[in-house]
């Protein structure tokens, strides 16, 4: 079976079961640094068992990579007040250029999200701490890509009740295996951006 088809129905799947809930929560961020720009959109469904949370996302680097992002995690919705972790999947689909390589990225990675609420007694201003690490080892990778690692962290300023300014780096590596032979591209970024939930 194709492996377009695949991701296809699971995307299907997903956005199936998150609409089975009453109380969601949408969030939509928009981060640019110095060359590069992304977006996500996520929506957190309260279910039986904790939060289900779906996402689309992309980041685009100039004319080095483009790459697009699917995510399906589930939190235990009983961690402290203040500290909630997600663990979940991530699909990937993505070209990267390098040095006159070309490869096309297709990958399904583990995703670990967590985020830390700074207590108002230690900061007046409501901040988050939040992190994400994505990894795709050879067995989850597909096309030319042969690994995949991207790492997030962010202070998010919570300057009114729904919207937080965001200053945050992120870091993208992916080795690819083709008929090139052996190949990687790796980039970091500061970034500064918005983020609105509703």
């Amino acid at each position: 079976m194709d492996i377009r088809k695949i991701i296809g129905q699971i995307v299907f799947i997903i956005m199936i079961t998150s609409g089975i809930s009453f109380a969601s929560t949408y969030e939509l961020e928009v981060n640019a640094g110095h060359s590069a720009i992304e977006g996500r959109l996520d929506r957190t469904t309260t279910i039986e068992k904790g939060l289900l949370t779906t996402g689309i996302g992309a980041v685009y680097n100039d004319d080095d990579y483009k790459i697009a992002n699917v995510k399906l995690t589930l939190g235990n919705g009983i961690s402290l007040p203040e500290l909630k972790f997600n663990l979940g999947f991530k699909g990937l689909l993505g070209n990267i250029e390098k040095d006159n390589k070309d490869g096309d990225l297709m990958a399904v990675g583990f995703l670990f999200l967590g985020k830390y609420s700074i207590p108002e007694t230690i900061s007046p201003i409501p901040i988050d701490v939040s992190v994400g690490f994505s990894y795709a080892p050879d067995s989850l990778c597909f096309l030319d890509s042969d690994r995949y690692l991207d790492f997030r962290a962010s202070l998010d300023f919570r300057i009114v009740k729904n919207a937080a300014i965001i200053l945050g780096y992120r870091y993208i590596k992916v080795r690819f295996d083709d008929n090139r032979g052996r190949w990687e591209m790796s980039d970091d970024a500061v970034l500064i951006g918005y983020q609105l939930r509703f």
